[in-house]
């Protein structure tokens, strides 16, 4: 049975007992009524009538079904809450960067010659010590041997000063001596014979001068007495031409004269000049062999066997020199690497100091990588990165940034900071490009962390319910930061201790009233 029909059996039932009860009551109405008075039946119509009107509104009474009212208050919606707590989070910034290698060494020639072998090739792994390359090393043989043969002599003589001079040697001085002094009286006696025959010979040449100088005048006097009688006639032209020979002849004899003249003073002042300084030579070397006569006869000094030990020591080092250019003829690696290239091949001659091999280390690993223009003065030392690489895709590491750069790429205009790997990946290569996850904290003061669920998405807006004596108030927040199952939010009106709807937050709006089942 419908719940309609229900309703309409009730309603009839409800009528047949009002009816009842009514008619009991006009039968009770008329037994307490005196006999003898009559009741007018007027009024008994007029009762009638009434009690129908009233029965009229009461029936459809039963049947109208009630209506609910709009008015009436929806029951609290149940919903659970936290205590909001602040708290900095951090968000990843990718970026972009090369793989350097930490250390790098260039092994150079410290001596010139000819590559003579290349003992490894690009890729091989060097140790401290090991020969990489020999230079030809035959000029340093001939070195090694003349500095050992120098050494000796040195040794011989600082043994003969340390013994003193034999009896012999000072004979053999003295005998020099006698010989330097003959010497010396020899240019002695040549030097004043040449100076003793200087004014005879000057004034032989000065006679035929002045001899020369009479005949050129005589001539010249009979040419001008000639010329006159031939112009009288006196005299043919022939006889003219004799005087004018004659004439031009002893002018050529004077004029041979003087350079004769001229010649025999330079050469007497040549030769003079000459003979002084044979006088002087012989003299300095009567004095020098004198003086090692007197040495001879002395000994040597204190002063003279420390200058000839300190010679020693000289010639030893000279030795040691030439041992240690013949050793650096093979050229050793200084550092533990690998091989990056060859700069010099056999047969190729080389300079001090020219590159023959370059090396980077096995071991440390540097990884630069570039900051954005926003975050330039924002990266420190120590802030973690979380590093990977295409080429190696199941490798990642988790570390700090060891130092920042004072200065932008020169390309790129961006900020580098490095990154120091000791014991890198053995595939993780100098020259290869990584990337990074850079853990940037959120610096901003009103910034909370809380699930994500807390928040409500409607359009473009993120809503967050705070709870206050069972009644809701709806924030538009901003998202800073998307950490996964939790988020990073800001508001200025949200502090710390503050109630927020973490579940049942759907629907809810400004002063809905709700109940608060977990927090």
């Amino acid at each position: 049975m419908s719940k309609a029909m229900k309703s309409t059996d009730i309603s009839s039932e409800q009528l047949s007992a009002s009816k009842l009860e009514f008619e009991e009551q006009q039968e009770e109405k008329k037994a307490n009524q005196p006999k003898k008075s009559k009741f007018p039946r007027w009024l008994i119509g007029v009762t009638l009538f009434g009690g129908g009107i009233i029965l009229w509104q009461i029936v459809p009474s039963f049947f109208t079904p009630t209506p609910q009212t709009d008015n009436q208050t929806p029951p609290p919606k149940p919903v659970e809450t936290v205590m909001l707590s602040s708290g900095a989070g951090s968000r990843q910034v990718r970026l972009l960067g090369q793989v350097e290698a930490g250390a790098k060494a260039t092994l150079s020639s410290q001596v010139a010659g000819t590559v003579e072998k290349i003992l490894v090739k690009e890729g091989d792994n060097v140790t401290p010590g090991m020969i990489v390359a020999i230079l030809d090393d035959a000029d340093g043989q001939i070195a090694l041997a003349e500095a050992q043969a120098r050494l000796v002599q040195e040794q011989s003589n600082l043994e003969r000063l340390e013994v003193g001079t034999r009896s012999e040697i000072i004979a053999q001085r003295k005998a020099e001596l006698t010989a330097a002094q003959a010497r010396e009286r020899e240019a002695q006696d040549n030097l004043e014979r040449l100076i003793s025959l200087q004014p005879d010979l000057m004034m032989q040449r000065q006679a035929e001068l002045e001899a020369a100088r009479s005949r050129e005048k005589e001539a010249k006097d009979n040419l001008q007495r000639i010329k006159g009688l031939s112009l009288e006639g006196a005299l043919s032209e022939r006889a003219l031409v004799e005087a004018e020979a004659r004439a031009d002849e002893t002018r050529n004899q004077r004029l041979r004269a003087e350079a004769s003249l001229k010649a025999e003073e330079t050469s007497t002042r040549k030769d003079i000049a000459q003979a002084q300084t044979r006088v002087d030579n012989a003299k300095s070397d009567r004095l020098r062999v004198t003086a090692i006569l007197a040495e001879a006869q002395a000994g040597p000094t204190k002063e003279e066997m420390d200058a000839q030990r300190g010679v020693v020591k000289a010639a030893q080092a000279a030795v040691e020199q030439a041992k240690l250019r013949l050793e650096r003829t093979k050229i050793r690696a200084s550092v533990s690497g690998v091989v990056q290239s060859r700069q010099a091949d056999p047969g190729d001659y080389v300079e001090v100091n020219d590159p023959i091999l370059s090396l980077v280390s096995d071991r440390s690993l540097d990884i630069f990588l570039e900051i954005p223009e926003s975050l330039s003065g924002q990266v420190s030392q120590g802030m973690q990165v979380n590093l990977f690489a295409r080429a190696l895709p199941n490798w990642e590491q988790l570390t700090q940034i060891t130092a920042v750069v004072p200065s932008a790429n020169s390309n790129s205009r961006r900020q580098l900071v490095r990154v120091s790997l000791s014991n890198p990946p053995e595939k993780l290569l100098p020259g290869m490009a990584i990337q990074a996850d850079l853990m940037m904290p959120i610096l901003n003061k009103n910034t909370f962390t809380i699930p994500r669920d807390a928040l409500t998405r409607r359009g473009d807006q993120w809503l967050l319910f705070t709870v206050n004596n069972n009644q809701v108030e709806q924030l538009e927040v901003e998202l800073i930061e998307d950490l996964g199952e939790d988020v990073i939010i800001s508001h200025p009106q949200l502090k710390q201790g503050q109630s927020i709807v973490i579940k049942g937050g759907d629907g809810l709006q400004d002063d809905t009233t709700v109940t608060i089942i977990k927090s």
